[in-house]
Order: C-alpha cells, then sequence, then structure tokens
C-alpha cells in the first residue's frame, strides 16, 4: 500500500466515524445536518479529492546526473528515478499517468 492509499484510508476512515457519531448522537435537530471534522482531516481530504480530479499525464525526463549516471525525472513532481522507468505507468509519488519522452 502506497502512501496516497493508507491516507485515503484513513480519510475514509475518520469521516466515517464522524458520521456514525452524529447518527449516533442524533444531534440532527439541535446543529442542522453537519459534521465536524479537524482541519487536518479536511486537508487531506481535499488533496485527496485534487488527486483524484483528472488523470494528470506526465514524461519521464532523461538526464545525466553529476556523476554522469542516467536518471529519469517526472515532469509532474519532480520524483527522480534511478533505473530505467519504462515499464511503470504512473508515478509513485504523484499519481500521474506516465509515459518515456521521445
Amino acid at each position: 500500500m502506497n502512501r496516497t492509499e493508507e491516507l485515503r484510508q484513513q480519510m475514509i476512515d475518520q469521516m466515517e466515524t464522524a458520521i456514525a457519531e452524529f447518527d449516533k448522537d442524533g444531534c440532527g435537530d439541535l446543529y442542522g445536518d453537519s459534521v465536524h471534522v479537524d482541519i487536518v482531516t479536511a486537508r487531506r481530504t481535499v488533496e485527496l479529492l485534487k488527486k483524484l480530479e483528472a488523470p494528470v499525464e506526465a514524461k519521464w525526463h532523461y538526464y545525466t546526473n553529476e556523476e554522469n549516471k542516467a536518471r529519469w525525472k517526472c515532469s509532474e513532481c519532480g520524483k527522480v528515478c534511478k533505473h530505467n522507468p519504462y515499464y511503470k505507468q504512473y508515478c509513485s509519488q504523484c499519481g500521474s499517468k506516465m509515459r518515456c519522452e521521445s
């Protein structure tokens, strides 16, 4: 499970807990239809939803580092791969759909 999937699962758990507490307490009459979550949960939820908006297409840009070793960099987030990412269809850091530059 990658970091994005872990955060996604945490957000689902926290939101389900808040909804269950709301349903259990029956507070609909007193407070309306709102559920309160902490700011960290709100920020992470927004971040995850933005990642799900539309798949971004990015490229693996080839370059050589200062030691003349081959490297590939994601054009979206800057993640560096030390080995040829030809078979990596998605960036493990930002989740972009990847292709090698021609």
